[in-house]
């Protein structure tokens, strides 16, 4: 097995054909606090309305982000959808030259309001129809044209009319014929259409309904996964399962497991997409498909870690394999922070920053912070250093080393990030950050901030929230001293 790490930077300029059914992800963000007074249902006060390539185009998106170059290749209509869709990719840096605009089909859009970090509900609008005779003519132009010039080509199949047995087919038959690794992400309950793929990536659900067995436990799995290589003449299957980690299947080899890396689920919105995107790359640079699935299994913890259709990004890929201990992976440098915040503000993640000693941390500090998680998405707290608490508190101050208080601080469900500061002012830090929302706790005014200024002038919401009454680090020590005595 190789160094995984060495294994992402060759990710770099790959070419890959993605072919499948592209869409358009629109994001509703909003807050939820009341009940509609005509059902019982949730009134979305809507913030804030975003667009992003979604299906075969998130696939892409995944590409682009981890270094590669795509291809994207497929169908949309002739309508706003579409022209929201372009400007998507657009921004992404991705090209739409290979995207055939018909008035026959409506872009595909799928809506989601998410609120306080969780999806609401999704609208669909769609069609399913099978293409045309001259529409899939065209996509078997594109097939021919491109297939021996990538290094490696996607099958993303979302069931939406485009792959169809005679596309699938010719582009297996042309990527065994240019020496291409083809990956699938499959859909439906007959693969034959996929038959001679490098691999097919089902997840646990799917992978029931191919192999027309219930999944109950490890003999099951492995009698789904054999009858499937069986079934398809595909070199490798490999099942995703969630919290479960993933499965790889492998002609004339044993079955190989691997375990989820553990993260918080936010959203598995994509995760699929990235799985598949990560896998094509590293078959791209000639890894194997055991290195090739572990690196996938890492860009899927992080995928769904976020809010939302979003890819995952070569230099989160990279940290992801550098770090061990879920907790570590919190514990950020200024430099690292930088590079993150820079990330989640291309995606329009709301960032929100407070600061502290966070000594001896107590109720208070537990309420303070998950009401502050709650005014965005992403909630980073700025750690003073042993150093600066002496200066600001007293000498025999901090009780608990910064270390300590990072770590612990980074076990809080609702705490996305920590950086330990040497300053006795968080200043340079919120430059680094730029966040959406600076709150404080305490008694404080917010004209009575000193950083205030700083914030506000990087365009940032000061916000106060007060303190729990008797909940505080001074009043814990004077009881400890007092029962001392």
């Amino acid at each position: 097995m190789k160094d995984l790490k060495k294994i992402v930077p060759s990710f770099e300029g790959k070419k890959v054909l993605v072919l499948g059914d592209i869409m358009l992800d629109e994001h509703i963000w909003s807050n939820v606090s009341r009940i509609s007074p005509e059902a019982p249902v949730p009134v979305a006060d809507v913030k804030e309305i975003t667009h992003v390539p979604g299906g075969c185009g998130n696939v892409a998106a995944n590409i682009k982000a981890l270094g590669g170059i795509p291809f994207l290749c497929g169908v949309i209509g002739s309508d706003s959808s579409a022209d929201k869709l372009g400007a998507a990719l657009k921004k992404l840096g991705i090209s739409s030259e290979n995207i055939i605009r018909s008035s026959e089909r409506p872009t595909i859009l799928k809506s989601r309001i998410i609120a306080s970090s969780q999806q609401v509900v999704r609208v669909d609008r769609e069609d399913r129809g099978t293409l045309s005779s001259a529409l899939e003519k065209r996509i078997l132009a594109q097939v021919e044209r491109l297939a021996s010039k990538m290094d490696a080509i996607i099958l993303s199949d979302y069931n939406k009319g485009l792959l169809g047995e005679k596309i699938c087919r010719r582009a297996i038959a042309l990527a065994i014929k240019h020496k291409k690794p083809l990956a699938v992400d499959p859909k439906g309950a007959d693969y034959s259409k996929y038959h001679g793929a490098t691999v097919i990536t089902p997840n646990l659900l799917e992978a029931e309904i191919a192999s027309a067995l219930k999944i109950i436990n490890d003999t099951a799995l492995v009698q789904a996964g054999s009858r499937l290589l069986i079934n398809t003449k595909a070199v490798n299957i490999i099942i995703t399962r969630g919290k479960d980690g993933m499965s790889v299947f492998t002609r004339g080899a044993k079955p190989f497991h691997i375990d989820a890396v553990p993260r918080e689920v936010f959203d598995i919105t994509g995760a699929g997409d990235t799985v598949i995107a990560t896998l094509s790359l590293a078959l791209a640079c000639g890894a194997s498909v055991s290195d090739s699935a572990l690196l996938s299994n890492y860009a899927a913890s992080i995928a769904v870690s976020k809010i939302g259709t979003q890819p995952v990004f070569k230099d989160e890929l990279e940290v992801a394999l550098e770090e061990k201990e879920p907790m570590g992976q919190k514990i950020k440098s200024r430099g690292d922070l930088k590079k993150i915040c820079k990330i989640l503000r291309q995606r329009g993640v709301r960032i929100v920053f407070t600061n502290g000693c966070f000594d001896i941390l107590h109720l208070g500090h537990v309420r303070y912070l998950k009401e502050a998680k709650k005014l965005g998405d992403v909630l980073i707290i700025g750690l003073n250093s042993d150093s600066s608490v002496k200066k600001i508190k007293d000498k025999d101050r901090p009780y608990v080393s910064e270390l300590e208080r990072a770590e612990i601080l980074a076990s809080l469900e609702c705490v996305d990030y920590v950086s330990i500061f040497s300053e006795t002012r968080p200043d340079p830090l919120i430059r680094v950050i730029r966040p959406d929302v600076h709150v404080k706790g305490g008694d404080y005014k917010i004209s009575q901030l000193p950083e205030r200024k700083m914030a506000e002038k990087l365009g940032a919401r000061v916000v106060v929230i007060p303190p729990v009454k008797g909940r505080s680090t001074t009043t814990l020590i004077k009881k400890i001293m007092g029962r001392e005595k």
